[in-house]
C-alpha cells in the first residue's frame, strides 16, 4: 500500500495548527514573532509531523529517497523549506495573533 503524500498546503495547515496546540498548552508564546524563533521553545523542524518517522519516510519515498552522499533530494529540501518559509510569513503577517488574540 503506497502512503498518500499531504499536498504542501496540507502540511502547512497541520503545522499552523500544531504551533497553536503548542501556544494554547504553554509550550510556545503567543508573540514567538517568527519562525526560527520556534525553536527557542520546541523542535520547530518537527512541526506538520516532519519527525514521525512513518511520515518522513513517506515524503523521503515520494522526493526520490537519500543520497548517500548528498542526503535529502533537492525536491524534499524544497517542500521543507517552502512549508517552514510559509510559515515564518504567517506568523509575521499576524497569523498567531489572529487565533490568540
Amino acid at each position: 500500500m503506497t502512503a498518500t503524500i499531504p499536498a504542501l498546503n496540507e502540511s502547512i495547515e497541520r503545522m499552523k495548527q500544531e504551533i497553536l496546540e503548542d501556544i494554547k498548552a504553554g509550550r510556545v508564546p503567543a508573540d514567538c514573532p517568527s519562525f526560527s524563533s520556534l525553536h527557542d521553545h520546541v523542535d520547530a523542524n518537527c512541526y506538520g509531523g516532519f519527525c514521525d518517522d512513518a511520515e518522513m519516510q513517506s515524503l523521503i519515498d515520494h522526493f526520490d529517497g537519500i543520497n548517500e552522499e548528498k542526503g535529502m533530494s533537492d525536491a524534499l529540501i524544497s517542500y521543507l523549506n517552502d512549508a517552514q518559509n510559509s510559515i515564518d510569513h504567517w506568523i509575521k503577517d499576524g497569523g498567531i495573533k489572529q487565533h490568540t488574540a
